[in-house]
């Protein structure tokens, strides 16, 4: 097969082509565009999208392009972009979608144009003298027409067309006290239904839109996208030094706050991992020890660890992996013997007590991040905890000639 010439693949990664063509050498382009169409509608039914534009980072990645590689044409495509001339595509979701909003920006720039072209049409027909409104029980020309001429009586015939006002059920008999009580069920009814139908979709915008802890109910108000986000990220910041003095005094809101730190400090630090990058501390150390110890800058400078760790796309599983060190297309992984259930230590149904799953699932998920690593051409080592403990020249050897060793 030459996928390189048929015009479906022209936007895929080299690499990816090849590996596809390995793959599927003995079935027809046919087959293989089938397949791939096939994962491409799963990622749009996914994520709501009736189209997945080359400004989504869905359409890059399931042609095999990296994080970084996506991202970097993302932003090239940005700089390049032209918004499409079509004025009257301008009340479509596609258009918007087109010109890299997502699904709820779109929407909300529909509904502003909506109401600017509603206040223009209400404009126009107030300066127009001779604009007649259409005869409807909602306007008082239409009970004028009827021969009713008391204000009084039109404003009470025009309240009784709808449910939510008390005059509808007086208008059915009802005396007030039981019209009052009959409005109360008509609302507790329609809110019940508002409720199960948000309720059914958690992601709408309609849901989200009425908690102060989402980016949608900011939206909502009419604040740009960027108001919303620094509002939002005010509203998540609830315990901070400003807020803590504002609340309990200068002296005693410092020392407050001081404590919680202190405290919040000892958890997420302690002495065998660190949270707030995601790594054990002595992951780190072992990196530390292996680029003392292989001595040679224009080596050990381009190491990917740490905050530039690596990214692969692991095409069976939708999704990115991360690694803990990569050189020259060899990658070594530190694993830790709680995290990833040493098998010296730990039995195929033994669960664990964080993650709640069987050890065996542990080392299948371990597996697969290998095995896709593998598919890009990558070499791998594995590195164990309790191995680099308790032999750690022997270890830094391994792994010196590993990344050297250009065999």
């Amino acid at each position: 097969m030459k996928l390189n010439n048929d015009k479906f693949f022209k936007d895929f990664n080299n690499e990816y082509l090849i590996f596809i063509n390995d793959t599927y050498k003995n079935n027809s382009i046919s087959y293989v565009k089938k397949l791939i169409k096939k994962e491409i509608d799963i990622l749009k039914e996914r994520n709501n999208l009736k189209q997945i534009t080359i400004r989504n980072e869905d359409y890059w990645l399931i042609r095999g392009w990296s994080i970084e590689d996506t991202l970097l044409k993302i932003k090239e495509i940005k700089k390049n972009w032209r918004a499409p001339n079509i004025k009257s595509n301008i009340l479509r979701i596609d258009y918007w979608l087109a010109l890299g909003y997502n699904e709820i920006e779109a929407k909300k720039e529909i509904s502003i144009i909506q109401k600017n072209r509603s206040n223009k049409g209400i404009k126009k027909r107030n300066k127009n003298i001779n604009y007649k409104s259409k005869l409807s029980p909602f306007k008082e020309d239409y009970w004028i027409k009827k021969g009713i001429t008391d204000k009084n009586e039109i404003k009470f015939k025009i309240n009784s067309q709808r449910k939510l006002n008390i005059e509808f059920w007086l208008n059915k008999g009802f005396n007030k006290e039981e019209s009052k009580i009959k409005v109360s069920e008509y609302q507790k009814e329609n809110n019940n239904k508002r409720t199960a139908k948000w309720l059914n979709n958690k992601n709408s915008f309609e849901y989200k839109k009425q908690y102060t802890t989402n980016i949608e109910y900011y939206l909502n108000k009419n604040y740009t996208l960027e108001e919303s986000e620094n509002i939002l990220k005010d509203r998540q910041s609830t315990f901070t030094l400003e807020k803590c003095i504002i609340k309990n005094g200068l002296e005693k809101g410092t020392k407050i706050f001081n404590n919680r730190q202190k405290n919040w400090i000892k958890k997420m630090f302690n002495e065998n991992t660190c949270m707030s990058t995601g790594r054990s501390l002595i992951s780190d150390k072992f990196i530390e020890k292996l680029i003392i110890s292989i001595n040679n800058n224009s080596i050990t400078e381009t190491f990917l660890y740490g905050k530039n760790e690596i990214f692969i796309y692991d095409n069976l599983e939708k999704k990115a992996n991360r690694y803990d060190l990569c050189y020259n297309k060899k990658i070594i992984e530190f694993n830790g013997d709680f995290w990833h259930s040493n098998p010296k230590i730990y039995d195929t149904d033994d669960i664990h007590k964080i993650k709640k799953i069987k050890c065996s699932d542990i080392w299948k998920q371990d597996l697969r991040k290998f095995e896709s690593a593998k598919e890009h051409n990558y070499e791998i080592l594995v590195i164990w905890e309790s191995e680099f403990i308790n032999n750690e020249s022997e270890v830094i050897n391994k792994c010196k000639k590993f990344l050297t060793d250009e065999n």
